[in-house]
């Protein structure tokens, strides 16, 4: 896969987020161009029979200010942006995971950003599990640390299933900028069989010019934490996913914002569905 075109999700309340520094980067390193879209919508709860005057009035200031800071965040992406970068921009009062997903047409790639307890603040936050799922897309989920799009050293999280092959695939072009790539499996019993597949995905990695190698991992404490854990002492700047079936990974990946908030995200992650 060629790196064409990149949609960024643009947080309206503070533009200048590490996801746009990021997605303006990565389209300097590939001659990208940029699609920025920021959206958001009233939050309105139901009032109870006889306020609905009162709920229009609230709708409407909400709104407003929605419309406002969508206009400071499209100012904002037009400064932000170098000049050399084409560049588009969507604004929209609505659902952002829904924007996001229908805007992905025109995209081969989307950079978001990890939830923080301040996102928690605004009116919504992305649903990075839908976003996945729904989009057709590989989704690179920027750590809130990141400074740039670095590619040095990859970590693969392998398990044999059509996703995970699936973000191996997406991930193509940045494994190749890479200067280690290492596959890790956390093992659920059958060593034999994992290590075979590990040598399977060496093999194609090998034969698109990429040297890398591979580990079976212990799982004493849940999957997700034996493969975070080692990805960050490796020093991965990228953490390559699929986002498949496994319960333990889904409530990881897909499960809400309460991990983000619980400990701050400082891996990137490329998923892929």
């Amino acid at each position: 896969m060629e790196i064409r075109s990149i949609l960024v999700n643009v947080d309206i309340a503070t533009p200048d987020s590490a996801a746009l520094r990021y997605a303006i980067d990565l389209a300097s390193q590939t001659g990208a161009s940029l699609l920025g879209l920021a959206a958001d919508q009233p939050n309105i709860a139901y009032a109870g029979w006889g306020a609905e005057a009162a709920v229009l009035d609230v709708y409407s200031l909400e709104r407003a200010e929605i419309e406002a800071q969508l206009q400071q965040a499209e100012s904002a992406f037009g400064a932000l942006v170098p000049a050399a970068i084409s560049r588009q921009w969507r604004g929209y009062v609505s659902d952002r995971t829904g924007a996001l997903t229908a805007a992905a047409v025109a995209a081969d790639l989307i950079v978001t950003a990890s939830v923080t307890s301040a996102a928690l603040q605004q009116r919504q936050v992305t649903d990075l599990g839908s976003l996945v799922l729904a989009s057709g897309r590989p989704v690179i989920d920027v750590a809130s640390t990141a400074a740039s799009a670095k590619f040095d050293r990859i970590v693969i999280g392998w398990k044999d299933t059509r996703e995970a092959r699936r973000a191996v695939a997406d991930a193509l072009p940045f494994l190749k900028l890479a200067r280690e790539v290492v596959a890790l499996t956390v093992t659920e019993g059958d060593t034999v069989a994992e290590r075979a597949s590990l040598d399977g995905l060496l093999a194609w990695l090998k034969a698109h010019g990429i040297a890398a190698r591979s580990d079976v991992l212990s799982n004493p404490g849940g999957y997700a934490d034996v493969l975070e854990s080692n990805a960050l002492s490796l020093g991965a700047d990228l953490l390559v996913i699929g986002g498949y079936g496994h319960s333990r990974m889904r409530e990881w990946l897909f499960g809400g914002v309460t991990r983000s908030v619980l400990a701050a995200n400082t891996l990137n992650r490329l998923l892929s569905n």
